[in-house]
């Protein structure tokens, strides 16, 4: 195996010592696992069902269409975006820069009616040591918000105060990757992979470096010639050509720099069998229900809960919050499982009196039965209500004939 000592050596008879790369969102993008990850990670939360419902004393929750942020978070958070758009640029500028910021449009009744989300590189954060305020500053719109006017969501931070951006974090492993690519590129394009070698019978009065240069300058030129470099050269006599076949990819310097898919998949949790790579094996278990319920717990749901948290906090009047209402990602999509698995829980629930048929048909997007006959709890099985078992062994005795009506106690 080579070492990184070796690599820089070879880099240096190369020309290429001074390879370099500035790390940052932009360049970190161009990463193909990079982009990958987080266009995943971010349409699938914007791609949730994110709803307002209220819960209210003695009574199940239920969403409340009738709220104004209820139709921001469904349908259009302003008058340029729709719910997806916005929610998926929000989650675009968290997972990349660190932290994305959004401002919240209030009516005359301080309820919230649009939420504008704003490129982080756009948005400078200020702090006020004296209050303990942070205040969002756009320049290019001369506008300052203060933080209960924003909508912020932040990524790892030690102090919790505003989050790094990942390409900060693992500034190394990303900078390794794109040397990498960066050197493959100039490998190509510089002639730097070395098919063979030309032995020529002036090399042997070469006085110095110079001189070999322009050796293998007139080389070159005989294949770059007026033909176009058609591949056709014509050599002075005792000219000898020995490939040697290097194949840069099986090369020790680029697996040196080569940074592995998995290990940028890793950083945000993501299996790269989700991504479309079939040439690895996922190890979260055999099926793509399985899979989800991972993503759910392990990716999507601590991002949904920063997100619901501080949209109930910022797009809620006090009161509002008081009487019951609140915000909340419905995963039930991810989850469903196939249709085997969908059938046989609705089928469960139903059965056992947990769900209505209405109830189940709801579930899977369809009317409720006509007449209300779907609206009503049924139960299979024996399961009776114990203040009810004496009167129900009645009625059966005297279905029987066994006993008069009468007392339920009399034999």
């Amino acid at each position: 195996m080579a070492s990184i000592a070796d690599s820089q050596v070879f880099l240096k008879k190369l020309g290429l010592e001074n390879l370099n790369v500035y790390v940052n969102a932009d360049n970190s993008m161009g990463i193909a696992t990079f982009y990958s990850c987080v266009n995943f990670i971010a349409k699938q939360c914007a791609n949730l069902p994110y709803n307002v419902y209220r819960s209210e004393v003695d009574s199940i929750p239920r969403r409340d269409r009738r709220h104004p942020l209820d139709s921001v978070l469904e349908t259009r958070f302003n008058k340029n975006m729709g719910s997806f758009v916005a929610r998926r640029s929000l989650y675009l500028n968290y997972l990349v820069h660190g932290y994305s910021v959004a401002e919240i449009e209030r009516n005359q009744q301080r309820q919230t009616v649009a939420i504008i989300p704003y490129p982080s590189n756009q948005v400078q954060i200020l702090h006020d040591e004296a209050t303990d305020e942070y205040f969002f500053k756009i320049p290019h719109l001369s506008k300052t918000l203060s933080q209960d006017d924003v909508i912020f969501l932040k990524d790892l931070n030690f102090d919790g105060a505003i989050g790094y951006s990942i390409t900060d974090w693992q500034h190394n492993t990303i900078k390794l990757d794109l040397l990498s690519k960066k050197h493959a590129t100039k490998y190509f394009e510089n002639g730097a992979y070395m098919a063979g070698i030309l032995t020529h019978p002036a090399a042997n009065n070469a006085k110095d470096e110079e001189a070999g240069k322009i050796i293998k300058k007139r080389a070159l030129d005989s294949f770059n010639g007026s033909d176009g470099g058609a591949g056709i050269a014509v050599m002075p006599d005792g000219v000898k050509y020995t490939p040697i076949g290097m194949d840069p990819h099986q090369s020790q310097l680029l697996e040196i720099f080569s940074m592995s898919r998995k290990d940028i998949a890793l950083l945000f949790g993501v299996p790269l069998s989700i991504l479309g790579d079939t040439e690895v094996q996922s190890s979260w278990g055999s099926g793509v229900e399985q899979m989800n319920i991972n993503l759910v717990n392990y990716v999507f749901s601590p991002i949904a809960t920063q997100t619901e948290q501080e949209f109930d906090y910022k797009c809620f009047r006090a009161d509002e919050r008081a009487a019951g209402w609140y915000t909340r990602h419905n995963f039930k999509g991810l989850l469903k499982g196939d249709l085997k698995t969908q059938t046989e829980h609705l089928t469960k629930m139903v059965s056992n009196g947990i769900y209505t048929p209405d109830e189940a048909r709801y579930y899977d997007e369809k009317a409720p039965l006509p007449g209300g006959v779907g609206a009503r709890a049924y139960m299979n099985g024996t399961m009776n209500p114990l203040d009810l078992i004496d009167d129900i062994k009645g009625l059966k005795a005297d279905k029987n004939g066994k006993r008069k009506a009468g007392n339920p106690s009399e034999s």
